[in-house]
């Protein structure tokens, strides 16, 4: 029977842990992990500082320098794929759609971060080598890699201004032609078909990365699997909708809250 009791009272505590972690302690370790991604940006833009001062102050110093930027490499390659890692896993909808901004947010800074240490890892290294053979070409090198810089900064933001505004006028799109299948009479196969073709085009942009193009190395509007949810909920509203009006709430419940989240970032010119 003792082996049974603590068997039993092993089942039980974690059958307690369980509740918690549901109940309260997944969502602090969340916020701990967004906190982490908080800190970790801090620190990375800090180090950078510092190096910089360094240098400022023993310019002569370039073995040195070269050695203390190689850790901004390591930092370019991985720091994305880590802020990955950190956003909230299976948030309940409610909550992934409520910290969708700061999710969007967080990816397009994290890579505006990354492609800024990796041009500043190009300048210590370019810095390394003529710094003592070719020390006039320096101006003109550190014009450049700023100019780099501020591109690469721009071209980022620029891509999310972009894709959130083709994002909200697309669902605009999508929502017009739902709402035309009730009632739609000898008309409802149309109907149907242009809801269809327009959900095809907001589903490509729920899964267009928001900070790159390279699709194995980006953060995407909606998680996959939410967007893989949404698109059985689309076509399955559009089956409905000619008998029963209501059959979109949930799915249009959602796509207003994408476009609260595209709305902070509307750029038309872009």
């Amino acid at each position: 029977m003792g082996a049974l009791d603590d068997w039993q009272s092993w089942q039980d505590v974690r059958h307690w842990a369980s509740r918690k972690w549901d109940t309260g302690w997944k969502r602090y370790w969340d916020y701990l992990k967004l906190a982490t991604w908080g800190i970790a940006m801090a620190g990375v833009i800090l180090y950078i500082v510092r190096l910089s001062n360094t240098i400022a102050q023993n310019p002569d110093d370039v073995a040195e320098h070269f050695d203390y930027a190689l850790p901004l490499m390591l930092t370019w390659a991985f720091l994305p794929l880590w802020a990955q890692s950190t956003e909230p896993k299976d948030p309940e909808q409610t909550e992934l759609l409520r910290q969708l901004p700061g999710r969007v947010g967080r990816a397009v800074i994290t890579r505006t971060v990354a492609n800024s240490v990796a041009v500043y890892f190009a300048g210590i290294s370019v810095y390394a080598l003529i710094a003592t053979s070719r020390p006039t070409a320096l101006i003109p090198v550190a014009v450049t890699l700023g100019g780099a810089l501020i591109a690469s900064g721009h071209k980022t933001w620029a891509r999310l201004r972009k894709l959130s505004t083709q994002l909200h006028h697309n669902i605009e799109v999508l929502k017009r032609d739902l709402e035309m299948i009730h009632d739609s009479g000898d008309e409802v196969n149309k109907r149907k078909d242009a809801a269809l073709r327009s959900w095809n085009v907001v589903q490509l942009d729920l899964w267009t990365n928001v900070d790159t193009g390279y699709a194995f190395y980006g953060t995407p509007f909606l998680p996959l699997t939410m967007t893989h949810w949404l698109n059985g909920e689309v076509k399955r509203a559009i089956d409905s909708l000619s008998a029963n009006g209501d059959a979109a709430k949930d799915v249009l419940t959602v796509l207003n809250k994408v476009q609260e989240a595209c709305f902070g970032r509307i750029d038309s010119v872009a």
